[in-house]
């Protein structure tokens, strides 16, 4: 989005209902998860956008943001994760706008999503059919990911 004010987009999702609901067509807050092993990052191939982000969605009703990118961690990937030991405050915040969905009746709409480092503590099949892979430090792509990983040192 560039230089899209976070706050003056919070306050224009805020006042068009529920920040966390998918049905807020304006946008909607959503969390993913930063998770790293072995100096490679956990990505997944977003099969709408074409391209690898880290994990993360939509926040159910009654989760934190935090609760929502471990377990959107583990349905898009297996992998059990908790919160690292930096704390409750995102690692990041990004606004972007997501392309329209016909297939699933969305509109283009924002998407503020709070990125949290998570850290892997076991790994099963993952209840969803989402390509996953660890990527090296200087194989990431994303602006996004590669700003998170000069905040943590890496």
């Amino acid at each position: 989005m560039g230089n899209q004010n976070i706050s003056s987009t919070l306050e224009l999702i805020m006042q068009s209902g529920n920040p966390y609901s998918r049905s807020n067509q304006v946008g909607h807050i959503t969390a993913s998860g930063l998770v790293i092993k072995d100096n490679k990052v956990l990505l997944i191939f977003h099969p709408h956008i074409k391209s690898w982000f880290q994990p993360g969605g939509h926040i159910d009703e009654g989760e934190s943001p935090f609760e929502a990118a471990i377990r959107e961690v583990y349905e898009e990937t297996g992998f059990r994760c908790l919160l690292d030991s930096s704390g409750l405050d995102p690692l990041d915040i990004d606004i972007h706008e997501i392309p329209a969905n016909p297939q699933k009746g969305e509109d283009a709409h924002l998407h503020i999503d709070l990125l949290y480092r998570l850290k892997l503590i076991g790994e099963e099949k993952s209840p969803e059919d989402i390509a996953f892979d660890w990527f090296s430090f200087e194989q990431v792509q994303s602006a996004r990911i590669r700003r998170a990983l000069v905040k943590l040192g890496s």
